[in-house]
């Protein structure tokens, strides 16, 4: 999971949330703790108190909780933040698209629709190219010419010469 861009991608859903981004010392708190940092060292890191930490990671939690809709603290938000991209990767392999920042996790039916029809468009043209190859040797048999057998299946002549001379 690349940290950077879940950062940002939770600060966005913030602000689209909230109207305001997370301030400097809640990103850095959302980066050291998804680092595995305790407040303390978070605090050292940044010249800052352990008190001032304390409570800004208080307010983030809150932030987070809401925008996410459900309880996001410390000890979960590791598992929060690796459920969200899991979602949002197995939604995208079945052609839907999922973005963790504004949290939708409903499929693109229509989408879903176009792919199934292009796929079983692709099906039926190649059943239907198969069927005219397979044809190839029976019209000759008739005494059809390859112009006339690329005519009569709306081939290239060059399609039929690949059949003939194989």
């Amino acid at each position: 999971m690349n940290q950077q861009k879940l950062i940002h991608d939770l600060d966005d859903m913030v602000f689209r949330e909230t109207g305001k981004h997370l301030d400097s010392l809640q990103l850095k708190i959302l980066k050291g703790v998804l680092e595995g940092k305790k407040y303390k060292a978070i605090a050292e890191d940044y010249n800052c108190s352990n008190g001032q930490v304390k409570d800004k990671a208080y307010e983030l939690w809150q932030i987070l909780s809401q925008a996410l809709n459900e309880d996001v603290n410390k000890s979960n938000l590791e598992a929060i933040a690796e459920r969200l991209y899991f979602k949002n990767f197995n939604y995208s392999i079945v052609g839907n698209r999922v973005k963790v920042d504004n949290i939708s996790f409903c499929g693109n039916s229509k989408e879903k629709e176009e792919i199934e029809e292009k796929k079983e468009d692709n099906n039926n043209q190649e059943l239907e190219l198969n069927f005219k190859l397979k044809m190839i040797p029976k019209l000759i048999e008739s005494g059809f010419n390859k112009e006339q057998i690329a005519s009569i299946l709306d081939l290239p002549v060059e399609d039929i010469e690949k059949v003939i001379f194989k």
